[in-house]
């Protein structure tokens, strides 16, 4: 199987857009600047021409170059994305497309010799939501790691200069199964949805439970809670078990009693710490679904899971179950578009989905107990200290009162 190439480029998001402004909605409008600095980027008629000017001039198409076997996520940080190749109308600036991930699904190398400028690059993009389609310049595209972009969800702020741990295997560690993407796993994604630090240390190939002779790794949960003091961190997320399934033979008994075993020394560095349990995706080997199929310890993808549920349940810990959603993120029907390898590990679009749902488990999960009231507070009749505060937070581009924007 061939190793895939990334191309950095602008990409649209799985996700639908909330809080769009209503000016990226509105009737497309005759080209407008494209924000750049240089003169080799890319020029367009300024907005301030008379009405009765001439329509302008559009450019043409030189080569497209599908990218749609994996787009990747990217934000608008300047510019404009136009509605036609031949970039003759605009849909509207970065400002109104502020908080819309978008991903590329075209390559396109476009002459605007006709607009008084030469060849550019641009990418063709989608948002998750199919409603905004259309062309942006390469260079006013930023990866979704970078620069501020604000996807800050509603109660985010429970988080707010919280340290998260995320622990787990390849899936965790963002392998798309012929590569490690970097800052594009699900991590990544609630850093930004929860607006706060995430240390991630998943690992390629990691196990719940070591032993029988399987490979061990420094990912490996039991490693990972030795070499780690919890108290350095408010927030834990575990997520293992798919190479247990598929590539050891212990028992559900070894991989319960190494899960609580593990889960005790964390409480016991801090008593305090916030656990979140993920659960396995379903695997497709053999491009057959998991559940109901034993693996080499002699259970199958569901009983695995039953039995890690049942080690959080014992341990009064959250856990997130893929199987209670109401429109799952893997089926049957989608698994070889969602998977990007078609077995088990997602692609960029689907890491991102993972994070939005993870995200929005852990703060619906969140101790009451421990929320901070008096810097949560969204009622508009606050005290002068109150809405202070909520200025400051305005500064760092965090909307911790309003709903998320996806």
């Amino acid at each position: 199987m061939f190793k895939k190439v990334y191309i950095v480029a602008a990409l649209a998001a799985t996700m639908g857009v909330a809080g769009l402004s209503s000016t990226a909605h509105a009737a497309t409008t005759k080209a407008t600047p494209t924000s750049t600095s240089t003169a080799k980027q890319p020029n367009a008629t300024k907005t301030n021409q008379k009405d009765d000017q001439d329509d302008v001039k559009p450019a043409t198409v030189v080569k497209t170059t599908d990218l749609s076997d994996e787009p990747m996520p990217y934000h608008m940080k300047s510019g404009y994305i136009y509605s036609d190749s031949g970039l003759t109308k605009t849909l509207g600036s970065a400002k109104d497309f502020a908080n819309v991930t978008f991903y590329a699904y075209k390559k396109v190398t476009i002459d605007r010799s006709a607009q008084g400028s030469g060849n550019s690059v641009f990418y063709y993009v989608r948002s998750g939501s199919g409603k905004q389609t259309g062309y942006v310049w390469h260079g006013n595209l930023e990866g979704i790691a970078e620069g501020t972009f604000n996807i800050a969800m509603k109660n985010s702020n429970y988080f707010k200069s919280n340290k998260i741990i995320t622990m787990g295997d390849s899936i965790t560690c963002g392998y798309d199964g012929y590569q490690t993407l970097t800052n594009m796993g699900y991590p990544t994604w609630l850093s930004r949805y929860l607006n706060t630090k995430v240390t991630n240390v998943g690992y390629n190939g990691a196990f719940l439970a070591q032993g029988d002779g399987n490979v061990e790794t420094p990912g490996d949960l039991t490693t990972v809670v030795n070499e780690h003091n919890f108290k350095n961190y408010n927030v834990a997320t575990i997520a293992y078990g798919t190479n247990d399934y598929g590539h050891s033979t212990n028992s559900l008994d070894d991989i319960s009693a190494e899960l609580t075993k593990d889960i005790k020394k964390m409480k016991s560095d801090n008593k305090n710490l916030i656990i979140y349990g993920i659960l396995p995706l379903t695997r497709y080997d053999n491009n057959t679904n998991s559940d109901e199929v034993a693996g080499q310890g002699g259970y199958s993808m569901n009983q695995l899971r039953d039995a890690e549920a049942q080690v959080y349940k014992d341990n009064n810990i959250p856990y997130l179950d893929w199987r209670n959603d109401a429109k799952q993120i893997i089926t049957d029907a989608n698994h070889t578009t969602r998977f990007n390898d078609g077995r088990l590990h997602p692609n960029p679009m689907t890491y991102q989905l993972m994070g939005r749902e993870i995200a929005q488990f852990m703060i619906k999960n969140y101790p009451e107990d421990m929320i901070k009231t008096s810097k949560t507070t969204t009622n508009k009749a606050t005290t002068k200290k109150k809405t202070a505060t909520k200025a400051t937070t305005r500064k760092t581009t965090t909307k911790v009162t309003s709903p998320a924007n996806y």
